[in-house]
Parts: C-alpha cells; structure tokens; sequence
C-alpha cells in the first residue's frame, strides 16, 4: 500500500494511469507455445503465442468466459490457448474455435474479450485505453516502427531490465521540455551504468523539443551535445540524439547517428506493475546498432543513459505535478508540451484544472 505522502504526490497529477501501448514481454519470454499472465491497470490479462505460427500473438482476458478459470493455466494447442478447466480452445482473436463436449454450432457470440497487440520490434505490447468503456477496441495509432531494423541493416544488440521504478509516466515527456535541467542535472558526465562524476569533464546541451503535426500522438526532442574539458569546448565531440514518445511516453525511442558508422537506436518501455501504487513501473530497454558500430561504443551510449536516468529517477520519486508551475519565458517549451500532452488525460474538470 502507498503511504500517506505517496499518496498525496499521486493526486497532484490530472491523472493516476494514461492510455497507451504497454509492454508485457519481450519474444525471448514468450515463445511459441508459450502462455503469459499479467496484470495492468487493473486489467487481468493472459498472452500466448501459436505454436504454429510464432508472429501470431494473443492477448486475452484472464478468465475463462464459460466458468472463470483461469487462462494463464491453460496450454497452447496449435494456434489455440485451452482452457484448463473444460478444454475450450480459443484463438487468438478470442473467438471459440473448439467445444470438445458439444455437438450445437459455435455461434460467434461465444468468444472472449481480445486486447489488439504487437510484436515491436522484439518487445511485446498491449493497447490498454484510459477510456474503460474503449478497452479492448482498435488502438487510435500504431507504434511506428524503425526502418533499419526492419531492414537488417540495424541489428539487436542487447536487452536491460532497470527493475521497479517510481516515477508518474507524465514525468518522462515534461522531462524532455524541461530544457533548463539538461544543464544543471545532466552537466557532468559519468562513469557509464554508475552515478560517478568524470572530474574537469562537462556536458553543454542545445534542446528543441517537438511534436509530429500529421500525427498527434507522437513528439519528441532534439539533444545536441558537446563535451567541454576545463571550460573548453570540444567540437569533435559534438553528437546529437533524438528523442521520441509514443504515445504518452509507455513507449520511448532513443535513437542516435554515427557519421560513417551508422544509426542506433534504443526503446525504453514503462509498464505500470502493482495495483496499490500506480506510479510504481517496470522499466525495460531493448537496443539495436548497425552492424558497423563497435560494441564498445554502442555499450558506452546504452550505459550513460542509463546513468542520466538514475539522476532523474532519484527526483521525480518525490516530486509533486505543479498543475500552474511558476516558470520564466525561457521555459516556454514545456507550455508547449503540456498542451500536446493533454490529448492523453482524461477528460474531467480536475484534468482542466491542472494544465496550464
């Protein structure tokens, strides 16, 4: 259970939970023939995988519309989960394809709810609405998809869970607005995967944050940055990174450009994990480096944001949502990125009340 202050710092903010696409596994957990139970929002949900067919991928309500088993105990059949209790089939678009006890036709009202769900590039995910009354219905947009992975020309290099985190999912896109920080958080550079500060090492940060205009559901943020040593600016190391949320942010792409070498691009997932402490996720990464890029390098990059992540975790654990913060006209971008942000609050009075 939350405590007191946890609580009160969860109800600064318009909303506890926002519609998104989530992560629930990545393919090296679930493999074909294999079944997933899990929990969001909520929601109790059961994946499986056909064992006929590995890119066909279902995620149902846990409980067995007949009686109410429980799914997550049932077995892959071919294509089809059964039911442990009285060995219904169903497909992966919940529909009964199999009685085994019946002789009347299977009406196609006999099915169970479906979640729509995609393999993302290795990382499983489920729509889950802010609308209760819209679950289970097509997703308002698609997770858009890296083309060099696509391509082959960016392969997987690695995968890292960071564990339970604390942390509202709104923070992660007023981060990306927040353009002052960079500086004054993110300033020094550290040891990769640590918090240690690099002496006489500094890091000078040149931010634009965006949004996509033809798709609203997406926008993100432009980083340039420049090491300095002794107060000294180092062009040749001059690199930019580019920053995108999908969505409210459940969903994130890191992706980077290496002249003469190649792209590489990292996701970082949020998954809200216990029921009695929404703020608490399940924060997971998945990257991918063209083939030409030193694994020594693309280690040094997933590390050192890693690090600038602690930094930020370590604040927004304990901060509250200023629903009229007190900002000065440098800050302008974050107005900005409230207002694209709204779209994924719902809408009720105190969601009004607590966006500028």
């Amino acid at each position: 259970m939350s405590s007191p202050a946890e609580i009160r710092q969860l109800d600064s903010y318009p909303a506890a939970f926002l519609g998104g696409w989530y992560a629930f596994a990545h393919e090296e957990e679930l493999r074909p023939g294999q079944v997933l139970g899990f929990d969001i929002d909520g929601e109790q949900l059961v994946a499986f995988r056909s064992a006929s067919d590995p890119d066909d991928i279902g995620v149902l309500n846990r409980h067995c519309p007949h009686l109410g088993a429980d799914l997550s105990q049932g077995t892959v059949k071919k294509n089809c989960l059964e039911c442990p209790f009285h060995n219904w089939h169903f497909a992966t678009d919940g529909h009964v394809t199999k009685i085994p006890y019946t002789k009347s036709p299977l009406r196609a009202a006999l099915k169970a709810r479906r979640w729509y769900t995609t393999n993302f590039h290795g990382v499983f995910c489920v729509y889950i609405d802010q609308d209760r009354a819209r679950r289970g219905e097509p997703p308002p947009y698609e997770l858009r998809r890296f083309p060099g992975i696509d391509a082959g020309n960016v392969v997987f290099r690695g995968r890292r869970d960071a564990g339970l985190l604390r942390l509202h999912i709104a923070e992660l896109a007023e981060n990306s607005a927040d353009v002052a920080h960079f500086q004054y958080l993110h300033g020094r550079m550290t040891v990769p995967f640590t918090s240690i500060k690099i002496p006489g090492i500094t890091i000078h940060h040149d931010v634009l944050w965006f949004h996509d205009p033809e798709q609203p559901q997406f926008a993100g943020f432009r980083d340039i940055a420049v090491l300095e040593f002794l107060g000294r600016r180092l062009k040749f190391t001059t690199a930019t990174a580019e920053v995108r949320f999908f969505g409210p942010g459940s969903v994130m792409q890191f992706g980077f450009t290496f002249p003469d070498l190649g792209d590489m691009v990292l996701f970082q997932t949020h998954t809200p994990t216990e029921s009695g402490d929404p703020m608490m996720h399940r924060v997971r990464f998945r990257w991918f480096a063209d083939k030409k890029i030193p694994r020594p390098l693309v280690s040094y990059v997933v590390g050192s944001w890693m690090s600038q992540l602690q930094a930020d975790i370590g604040i927004w654990g304990r901060k509250h949502y200023q629903g009229k913060p007190m900002l000065m006209p440098e800050e302008r971008q974050l107005l900005e990125m409230r207002r694209w942000y709204r779209q994924f609050y719902p809408a009720h009075p105190h969601a009004h009340a607590a966006t500028p």
